[in-house]
């Protein structure tokens, strides 16, 4: 009996530790083997195809933009091909899958390619250039200048457009004539200026003198003398701004068509900005690709027109005299005016 007992419970242990290996798989193919050697009939399971997932009750309807050509937009949408197949004997005759339209299709219309702009090419000035000194051409225009020069400073002298009117010692008109046809336009009047009612006689005034007389000494202008009286010297404003600030807007534009009437009157061959201030008063920005961006530097270096004369940009003295460094592209810049003075 001892024996028998224990023959029992090896055989019991054996049973719990093979079905303890065997997987849930396992078990129920275990299952299905026993029943079926003992002839038990198991329930029938519905066919479900593998890897397969069942549509949702109620499957959004194609919207009529996305569906294929020539098919309704409230038609039912083709099932997928992974549902469930419906039963035999409610089985309906198979649809036609409906054609997929390409994913391309579904995007945007892309946009057009920019159209190629052809290239802008600024027309040659055709305005002619004003006389030089050579032969004489300009004792006629000098001569014609001076009513007009002296009606301006008069003009200058009583002016009361803006409040600077109230804060000047004297206004300063320009001082020069129209022989060498050669102007150099600044900004503002200094202390200096206010007090002597004259242009560039400070400090920054005596290094403009000094270039001026360089450019004679080096012969720049065969044949032309240039010093204070045979050049025209002015600023763009007539009166000194308070602590020699910067110009304001509405200043410039009551005060810059004194600056008009003498160029006009003077009809100079070259003008040479001092500063930008100067610059950007006589330049046409869309003509000449200027922005408030626009740097005196790179303002620098080229050739403008202003009406019937040539224009070149330079730095002002008083900038020179704060940045030394920077008298050597301004004597640069003297050369190519003289370049420019004699070339047609």
């Amino acid at each position: 009996m001892r024996e028998e007992a224990a023959s029992i419970a090896r055989a019991t242990r054996r049973l719990l530790e093979r079905e303890r290996a065997l997987t849930g798989g396992e078990l129920v193919a275990a299952g299905i083997a026993t029943a079926t050697r003992k002839g038990l009939k198991l329930p029938e399971l519905p066919a479900i195809a593998v890897g397969t997932v069942a549509a949702p009750a109620s499957a959004p309807s194609v919207p009529a933009a996305l569906s294929a050509p020539g098919q309704a937009a409230s038609a039912a949408p083709a099932m997928p091909a992974f549902a469930p197949a419906p039963p035999a004997a409610a089985a309906a005759p198979p649809a036609p899958a409906a054609p997929r339209r390409p994913i391309a299709s579904l995007s945007k219309t892309p946009a057009k390619p920019p159209a190629i702009l052809p290239e802008v090419i600024l027309p040659a000035f055709t305005e002619p250039v004003n006389a030089s000194a050579f032969d004489g051409n300009r004792d006629a225009i000098h001569v014609a200048a001076l009513p007009v020069l002296e009606q301006v400073a008069s003009e200058a002298n009583a002016c009361t457009k803006c409040e600077l009117c109230k804060t000047r010692t004297k206004a300063v008109p320009g001082i020069g004539s129209a022989r060498s046809g050669i102007v150099f336009v600044g900004e503002a009047p200094g202390a200096d200026e206010d007090l002597r009612g004259e242009p560039f006689v400070g400090r920054a005034g005596e290094l403009l003198t000094s270039m001026i007389a360089a450019m004679h000494t080096k012969n720049l202008i065969p044949g032309v003398p240039l010093d204070r009286e045979n050049v025209y010297i002015v600023n763009v404003l007539k009166c000194r701004p308070p602590e020699n600030r910067n110009p304001l807007p509405h200043e410039i534009q009551q005060c810059s068509p004194y600056l008009i009437r003498q160029l006009e009157a003077l009809q100079p061959r070259v003008i040479c900005c001092l500063g930008k201030f100067a610059a950007e008063l006589l330049l046409d920005p869309k003509a000449n690709g200027l922005t408030k961006t626009t740097t005196l530097a790179s303002m620098r270096g080229k050739t403008y027109r202003w009406r019937g004369a040539k224009l070149i940009v330079t730095y002002h003295p008083a900038y020179c005299l704060r940045s030394p460094s920077a008298k050597r592209p301004v004597w640069e810049d003297l050369q190519r005016l003289a370049q420019e003075y004699l070339d047609v």
